[in-house]
């Protein structure tokens, strides 16, 4: 599933390309995948809009239209937001035709095979459910403070914590394996077992491990692809992530898998505790 890393990646790129853009019509609509509108109000409601501003919030793209409207997009397990593909695909699931700078006309597809993505198309804000989700893990307003008072009392793995995203937006299970092997913490301890230097530790490299991530344009094991249909490159300096069964690069010691919130996790127990 693309984490932050992945969607701040088509983030950057559809802010370089599109604001400004004007939607001229809505060629294709998977009703499915809608959410807080239904196919009319978006076939009926886009065109004439410009893209006013492309943010994010966790792992939620949040396009801004003019009039107080807003597209937020949730790409699933199999998403992807590509410009101008260059061949069709029986898994477009929504096609944008648009008019971007200097008059050039574009299309913006948005494609998911298995369709677990998100679209939601609302007024006056963008999508409610954003309203439950914690601060952004890269750039949002927290600090070693805020880990601390979240962590708490908790009996939960750290990992589960890591991925629940009422308390920080962004983090999957990738990222979440690799952010523990770096802090040297096991991805089973408990939340409340969490000392305040190793929360000061975890709060200074959750930014950094993501933004590494948003530096090598994410992760490209199977789906993703960025909006020209090019894969990222962090995989290939991955630590942690999908290594069970090999050995430690740190400690020698050989990594092991298991399951944390119902995801596998690969950790080294030598070195994590």
């Amino acid at each position: 599933m693309p984490e932050l890393p992945e969607v701040e990646t088509v983030r950057c790129q559809l802010e370089a390309a599109l604001i400004g853009a004007e939607f001229i019509s809505v060629e294709s609509v998977e009703p499915s995948m809608l959410r807080d509108c239904n196919a009319g109000e978006v076939v009926q409601g886009l065109p004439g809009r410009q893209i006013e501003a492309v943010e994010r919030l966790g792992k939620f793209l949040i396009v801004g239209l003019h009039g107080d409207a807003y597209l937020t997009l949730h790409l699933g397990m199999t998403g992807q937001i590509l410009i101008d593909p260059a061949d069709a695909s029986l898994y477009t699931r929504f096609a944008f035709h648009m008019r971007a700078k200097a008059g050039l006309e574009r299309t913006l597809a948005f494609r998911d095979m298995r369709k677990f993505g998100r679209l939601h198309f609302t007024q006056g804000g963008p999508a409610p459910r954003l309203a439950a989700l914690g601060p952004d893990a890269w750039r949002g307003t927290w600090d070693t403070e805020y880990l601390r008072g979240r962590l708490r009392g908790r009996s939960a793995p750290l990992k589960a914590f890591l991925l629940d995203q009422r308390q920080l937006a962004g983090i999957g299970n990738i990222y979440a394996d690799e952010i523990l092997w770096w802090t040297e913490l096991s991805p089973l301890r408990p939340g409340g077992s969490v000392t305040d230097d190793e929360a000061e530790l975890l709060a200074g490299e959750i930014p950094k491990r993501l933004g590494e991530g948003v530096k090598f344009l994410g992760c490209s094991f199977s789906d993703f692809v960025d909006v020209q249909g090019k894969r990222g490159e962090f995989q290939d300096w991955l630590r942690a992530y999908g290594k069970q069964g090999q050995t430690c690069g740190r400690c020698g010691g050989t990594f092991v898998r298991a399951v944390v919130a119902g995801r596998g996790t690969s950790y080294c127990p030598s070195c994590q505790h």
